[in-house]
């Protein structure tokens, strides 16, 4: 009986670690399958979310891409120089003459027009050629070497040329106005005949996209790449400058200094039907709130919602930085009166401004205005070109740096050199406020 319960109970434990062994056997197999199936998984998840972001980041890309390529279809039949197409037409630079530095005369306003065009009214900056993409031009105000320099360079709103007699004939003349038609020589003594300028110079350098030379207050560039991959209203509202300091309290304003009557009238009755801000020396309480005007940047712009601009002539393209630096750098909603709405849709962002002539009156523009600014959803649909698009400021005021003699650069390196001339007709077509302008 002892051997037979030795034997069972040596028979029971052998049984009992036999057990206990496929036990541990079926445990440490399913560990391992488990956790060779979660490594599979966090495998393919990981694939599957790197796939899905080359997809949206591809669809992303495309979706940019033609937003942008769209744009500048509606641009496709402007006329422009080499340069225009490059500025408004997204065409690439061309091949620099580098082997040739062009000598250009700044005629007699040298010192007049050095504090916006080469210093923009900040004295820490004295190259015109920061950030060009070209550097071989020299600027002087030696008018001395006006028979020498391969190109001169005439501001025409004194109403003043140099001497015309025994001119070179290789030279590049070219007339320069950033004003509209109607104050092209508003410095001058006595307004010139177009007949005597008539075959005077060979370029023109006005804002306009047809100049041989354009230099506009501002332009709408694409991003290389949207901001964001899915836009959504709630998140567009990071990118617009100073959307947290915006206040309801009054929703719109103007900087104004040049009181012509039917702007003023306009305004006038705009402000029956809601509260705007006059700033400059047109209002009666804000006259110093922005000190210096174009000199310096105007901070008390960064809190409204809208910005009425209101150009001082009604004419093709004539667009300043009331648009470009007081609307759209501030994060404002440009309310606009001057441009035609099909120089706008072409010239700005899309969808990014309310048209003045789209109302019937000033009372159903502000009733529009007010309606808007109930909402910030609504608000930002306004701004959603700028997941695409940018605006850039190439005046010289408010700080900001003047491309004017970048671009006279560029023209002599990129734009045709071929003779050409300007007679009167061709002068009337930028300076004639009968042909260009409504008011």
């Amino acid at each position: 009986m002892a051997y037979y319960s030795n034997f069972s109970s040596r028979y029971f434990q052998k049984v009992l670690l036999m057990c206990i062994i496929i036990c541990m056997f079926l445990i440490v197999s399913e560990y391992l399958v488990s956790h060779s199936s979660t490594a599979q998984n966090i495998h393919d998840v990981l694939q599957s979310e790197t796939e899905a972001k080359y997809f949206l980041s591809s669809q992303h890309t495309f979706k940019h891409n033609v937003t942008v390529s769209n744009y500048y279809k509606k641009r496709a039949n402007w006329k422009t120089s080499k340069l225009g197409a490059i500025l408004f037409k997204n065409e690439r630079y061309g091949v620099a003459r580098e082997n040739i530095t062009f000598v250009v005369l700044i005629w007699k306003y040298w010192d007049w027009l050095k504090g916006r065009h080469i210093h923009n009214y900040n004295s820490k900056r004295n190259d015109p050629l920061e950030y060009c993409s070209v550097k071989n031009c020299k600027f002087t105000g030696d008018n001395d070497q006006i028979n020498t320099a391969d190109a001169v360079v005439v501001h025409i709103q004194h109403g003043l040329i140099p001497n015309i007699k025994n001119r070179n004939p290789n030279q590049r003349w070219i007339f320069l106005s950033d004003e509209s038609p109607l104050y092209s020589f508003s410095m001058a003594k006595v307004k010139p005949k177009f007949s005597d300028w008539a075959n005077v110079f060979n370029w023109s350098m006005t804002y306009r996209v047809d100049a041989d030379i354009p230099v506009p207050y501002g332009r709408t560039v694409p991003l290389e790449e949207s901001l964001m991959p899915d836009l959504m209203y709630q998140t567009i509202a990071e990118y617009v400058p100073n959307w947290k300091e915006k206040s309801r309290d009054v929703l719109a304003a103007i900087l104004i200094s040049n009181c012509v009557s039917w702007r003023m009238n306009y305004l006038n009755v705009l402000q029956n039907y809601m509260d705007i801000d006059i700033h400059g020396m047109c209002s009666e309480s804000n006259k110093n709130s922005c000190p210096g005007h174009f000199r310096s940047d105007c901070g008390v712009l960064s809190k409204y919602f809208f910005y009425l601009s209101f150009e001082n002539s009604i004419c093709s393209q004539y667009m300043t930085e009331k648009l470009f630096q007081n609307a759209y750098t501030k994060g404002a909603i440009p309310v606009i009166m001057g441009p035609s709405n099909d120089d706008c849709k072409k010239f700005l962002p899309p969808k990014s401004y309310i048209y003045v002539d789209d109302f019937d009156t000033p009372e159903k523009l502000a009733k529009e205005l007010i309606n808007i600014s109930k909402n910030n959803e609504t608000l930002l649909t306004y701004h959603q070109w700028r997941n695409n698009f940018k605006v850039v400021n190439e005046h010289g005021y408010f700080g900001s740096k003047s491309y004017h003699y970048c671009r006279v650069c560029e023209a002599l390196n990129y734009n045709d050199d071929s003779p050409s001339v300007y007679d009167e007709n061709s002068l009337r077509s930028f300076l004639d406020p009968k042909i260009t302008c409504k008011k």
